[in-house]
């Protein structure tokens, strides 16, 4: 994945994308670090619709 963080090229052509609402993110709930074991649970548990993002 490290040769992607160089290509900018393509980042830059993603970035547009998103912009121009082409590309979206779902994210289905923050939380903070202190609660990974939390999200470990809720992705085991399954049923999710989209991601979980851990905030530091």
């Amino acid at each position: 994945m490290p040769q992607y963080a160089r290509d900018h090229a393509n980042l830059e052509r993603l970035r547009r994308l998103v912009e121009e609402g082409h590309v979206s993110l779902r994210v289905a709930r923050a939380l903070p670090a202190e609660q990974a074991d939390d999200a470990h649970r809720l992705m085991e548990a399954a049923g999710l619709r989209g991601r979980l993002v851990l905030t530091f």
